[in-house]
């Protein structure tokens, strides 16, 4: 349904804008009506970024809100008027108009939780669940500190994450780049040249020139290539067999396997902390969990967690057999729920994968640099060798 941004006064005559989603302009205007606004003005949103998807909001925009949502709540400051405040100062655009969705839901009677359900791409079930308990147990600004923190380190967890992805990523590109400037603009040159001196061509030469000619001639089919590459892969990931498959390719990695397998549990032990300093239980914790840890293989190897917990073993006995997980962590955890403490303990956990995620990450930078770079080389080295392999063999020719 498309949005309707409106201008309109309260009961106090004061101006107030939003956004509402209706189907159309009179069913915008009844709705805005009935929660007691005089309508001044109204018109149908179009934003081309928010249409095309590419105004996201980010773990960093829901951290600042969850963490302002959470001071002004505490401060004692009425719900509403907390919501209308946020979605009135909040800087992300897309957040903004959630915002006031859910302060005009939450104003017709509905809960904060119930409201959130209906924005599930902003909004996750972990986010959700932990407000639900935080309204239940009467904490909700202590839940909402709580996600602040997480989401906070999240965030942070991902930038590392993309600071190791970045430089390959990048290199490859620039390879990608540098290899189809020569194939579509020097090489062809070269062609011409031996072609009219009628020289003899060596296999590498073939080889680059029938490459060439795909480059130059079929350079919307290497593109398309490339787009249904990309399509299928991201259609897979979605799909649970092949979306298995990659996810257990991609723990397999040379490099990046361990770094993977480490963000994962990271992120596991973590949204555990979180889950069960909020006031959750261990079962209802564990079923939220398998969206947030982020590889079906390592979901898999925690599918008989709750089983084995419901049978009355601890979550270290649990995680003992599960390969995964490295035995330190597992200590942890057992001396946590050993001193009563595992709320504190899991945090450390968390605390303790972060630590190691930094130091792979560095070791990874530094093993992939040369890696590269002589990855380049050679590349850029072939072909070089390839252009002027006849050139030798005219020169030679001549020298006779």
């Amino acid at each position: 349904m498309p949005n309707f941004l409106y201008v309109a006064t309260d009961s106090k005559s004061k101006e107030t804008k939003g956004s509402i989603e209706a189907k159309d302009a009179l069913e915008a205007k009844t709705r805005l009506r009935q929660s007691g606004l005089c309508l001044i003005s109204i018109k149908k949103e179009n934003t081309v970024f928010e249409q095309l998807g590419w105004a996201n909001v980010r773990n960093a925009d829901l951290a600042i809100f969850s963490h302002q949502f959470s001071v002004m709540i505490s401060s004692g400051i009425p719900l509403i008027r907390a919501l209308k405040a946020l979605g009135e100062e909040t800087a992300n655009r897309k957040l903004r108009a959630i915002l006031q969705k859910v302060r005009l839901d939450v104003e017709n009677g509905a809960s904060l939780s119930s409201s959130l359900v209906k924005h599930p791409k902003i909004f996750s079930n972990f986010f959700i669940t932990l407000v639900k308990s935080g309204e239940a147990s009467g904490t909700l600004p202590l839940v909402l500190n709580r996600l602040a923190s997480y989401l906070e380190k999240e965030e942070d967890l991902r930038r590392k994450v993309r600071s190791a992805f970045a430089y390959p990523v990048i290199v490859g590109i620039v390879a990608f780049g540098v290899m189809a400037f020569l194939l579509i603009f020097i090489v062809p040159v070269f062609k011409s040249v031996y072609k009219s001196l009628k020289v003899g061509l060596p296999g590498p030469t073939v080889f680059l020139i029938a490459l060439s000619n795909i480059f130059v001639k079929f350079w919307w089919l290497v593109l398309l290539v490339i787009a249904l590459i990309y399509c299928v892969i991201r259609i897979a990931r979605n799909n649970a067999v092949f979306g298995l498959g990659i996810d257990r390719i991609k723990l397999g990695l040379p490099l990046f396997g361990p770094l993977i397998s480490k963000v994962a549990i990271s992120r596991f032990v973590r949204t555990l902390a979180t889950m069960i300093g909020s006031g959750l239980t261990l079962n209802s914790s564990l079923l939220v969990l398998k969206d947030i840890v982020g590889n079906r293989v390592i979901v898999n190897s925690l599918e008989g967690m709750r089983k084995d917990i419901n049978q009355g073993l601890s979550i270290s006995d649990s995680l003992k057999d599960k390969k995964f997980f490295p035995p330190i962590v597992v200590q942890m955890l057992s001396v946590g729920e050993e001193s009563g403490n595992l709320n504190s303990m899991l945090d450390k956990c968390a605390d303790f994968l972060d630590e190691e995620i930094d130091t792979v990450i560095k070791g990874l930078i530094v093993k992939i640099e040369p890696t590269l770079t002589f990855f380049l080389a050679v590349l850029v080295g072939f072909i070089a060798m390839a252009i002027y392999l006849p050139m030798f063999d005219l020169i030679r020719q001549i020298s006779r």
